[in-house]
């Protein structure tokens, strides 16, 4: 879950925020396969993230997954279980690679799969002081060196999200910002349209906003831990979900 702007916002535990030159990458409860690649595609080759000329495919389609027979047995079993480390932080400079890109893409491709895993096991993965990612370019060679594949955002039919470079077939976006909607607070949301949702989502700050401008993220695992049983299974019962 994340938020795209600040806000007064419900006590939710173990949130992350941060700001300026970070990264993060964020995955839903799927395999790894599918976490990095859209549905249909995850047996082919990887798409080229910074072509211009082919237009990505379409967000995969959303998995709901099987009929839980006992939401309330479920939710109890999650909150005996131990509790996973949300968000862990990557330091280039903990790494002593802070200021050469060269060897901050090199860790990346080398590490491709301990991020993955990292990322599906703790929620998310927070970049820091990596110069790489201060530039569109080189935030599409991390996504690339990490081996995720580009879809088009959800959102694209309704235009919702400019992209970061103007051309349609970008896959970078900026996030919704639109005149239209500056009196509307964009709360804490998971990235999906209903029927399509993407397996992973990168989000990176190429320019700092001049006041606030802090990203929010949260650990949907520990919101669902937090929830009272009875309010879980009034939600499952009537077919809410989100």
């Amino acid at each position: 879950l994340q938020s795209e702007s600040i806000h007064k916002v419900p006590k939710i535990t173990r949130m992350a925020k941060f700001s300026l030159a970070v990264v993060t990458v964020v995955a839903a409860s799927l395999s790894r396969s599918e976490a990095f690649a859209p549905a249909s595609f995850s047996n082919g080759p990887l798409l080229s993230s910074t072509s211009i000329h082919a237009e990505p495919p379409l967000a995969p389609l959303t998995k709901w997954g099987k009929p839980i027979e006992d939401i309330r047995d479920l939710h109890a079993k999650m909150n005996a279980s131990p509790k996973a480390e949300f968000a862990p932080t990557v330091s280039a400079k903990s790494l002593g690679i802070a200021g050469d890109t060269a060897a901050q893409l090199k860790y990346v491709k080398e590490n491709a799969v301990e991020l993955k895993t990292r990322m599906e096991d703790n929620g998310a993965v927070i970049f820091r002081d990596f110069e790489l990612m201060k530039s569109r370019e080189g935030f599409e060679e991390f996504y690339t060196a990490l081996e995720m594949k580009v879809c088009l955002d959800p959102l694209h039919s309704v235009s919702a999200r400019p992209t970061v470079d103007g051309n349609k077939n970008s896959p970078v976006y900026e996030a919704v910002n639109k005149e239209s909607r500056k009196n509307f607070f964009i709360g804490m949301h998971n990235e999906f349209v209903g029927t399509r949702a993407p397996r992973a989502a990168a989000f990176v700050c190429l320019k700092a906003a001049e006041e606030g401008g802090e990203f929010l993220i949260a650990d949907g695992r520990s919101i669902f831990r937090d929830l009272k049983s009875d309010f879980v299974e009034k939600l499952y019962n009537r077919s809410i979900r989100y």
